[in-house]
C-alpha cells in the first residue's frame, strides 16, 4: 500500500472515530507498528491529528490540556448548558443524596431543582451558595480551591469523599470520548470527580454538543460508567450509544 493511501485511510478512520490506537491502525491495514509510527508521526507534523500514548486523536474532536477560567466558559452555550441542567433536575427523587459536581453546566442545575427533600454534597462553593438560598441541604466538601475552576479538589477533598454514597450524583467533563472515557485536563479535580463516580450508584455527566469526541489529558471515568446528558448528537457513532441522551428539543411556534 502507497504511504499516502495509509495516510488517507487512517484519516478517515480517525474521522469517524475521533481516535484510534497503533495496535487498532497495525490490524486496520495490515502493516508494522513501526511503520503506523512513522505515518502517525509525519501527520502530526503536517498538523492532520494529535500524538497521543498509543495513538492518535483527530484534532476535529479537539484535546485540551488546560482549563478555561470559570468566567470563560460561562459565556458558551449558554442556553444549551440551561437545558440539559433543567433536564438533569429532573432525575433528582424524594430524599436522594446527590453529588453535584463543579462545572458551568451542573451549575445552572440548582436553578431548576424542585424537590426539597433532597440532600446535597458538592465541591463548588458557588453551587453550594445556590442550593443554600433555595432552601436545600447542602454540605461542602473541604480541601484546596481551584481560581480558575472555582472546584474544591486534591488530596483532602479526595479523603471527605471517602465516607459518602450517592444515590444520583451530576458531573462535569471537559471532554467526552467512546475510548478515553471523561476527561479533564486537572489530575487533582479528576481524582475527586472519579471518588465522587465511585461512590454514586446513577452517574450522569452532563455535556454540551462541544465536548462528544473531545479529549483531555486525565481519564476519570469509563465511558461506559455514567449517562451522558448533551443537547445535540451530532456525531453518528454517539447515536447509537444507549448511555448518551439527547435531550427533547422544544418545538418552535409555527
Amino acid at each position: 500500500m502507497l504511504t499516502e493511501e495509509r495516510y488517507a485511510k487512517i484519516l478517515k478512520l480517525l474521522d469517524e472515530k475521533g481516535s484510534v490506537t497503533v495496535q487498532e491502525l497495525k490490524e486496520f491495514l495490515d502493516t508494522s507498528e513501526s511503520t503506523i509510527r512513522r505515518d502517525l508521526n509525519a501527520l502530526a507534523a503536517a498538523g492532520k491529528l494529535l500524538k497521543v500514548f498509543g495513538g492518535a486523536v483527530a484534532f476535529d474532536g479537539g484535546y485540551d490540556t488546560q482549563d478555561a477560567y470559570v468566567a470563560q466558559r460561562e459565556k458558551v452555550n449558554i442556553e444549551e448548558k440551561k437545558a440539559i441542567a433543567a433536564y438533569a433536575a429532573g432525575l433528582i427523587r424524594p430524599d436522594d443524596f446527590v453529588f453535584l459536581d463543579a462545572g458551568t453546566t451542573t451549575g445552572y442545575l440548582p436553578d431548576y431543582v424542585t424537590e426539597k427533600s433532597a440532600v446535597f454534597v458538592t465541591n463548588a462553593p458557588g453551587h453550594a451558595s445556590k442550593l443554600a438560598a433555595a432552601g436545600m441541604k447542602v454540605y461542602l466538601i473541604g480541601g484546596e480551591l481551584k481560581p480558575s475552576t472555582e472546584a474544591v479538589a486534591g488530596n483532602e477533598a479526595v479523603e471527605n469523599l471517602e465516607k459518602y454514597h450517592f444515590t444520583i450524583g451530576f458531573f462535569g467533563a471537559n471532554g467526552v470520548s467512546q475510548r478515553e472515557g471523561f476527561t479533564t485536563p486537572d489530575l487533582s479535580e479528576a481524582l475527586v470527580k472519579r471518588k465522587a463516580m465511585e461512590n454514586t450508584r446513577s452517574c450522569f455527566v452532563l455535556c454540551d454538543h462541544d465536548k462528544l469526541g473531545k479529549v483531555s489529558s486525565v481519564t476519570f471515568g469509563a465511558f461506559s460508567g455514567a449517562s451522558v446528558i448533551t443537547d445535540c448528537i451530532a456525531q453518528e457513532n454517539y447515536r447509537t450509544c444507549e448511555n448518551v441522551i439527547e435531550i427533547p428539543r422544544e418545538k418552535e411556534d409555527s
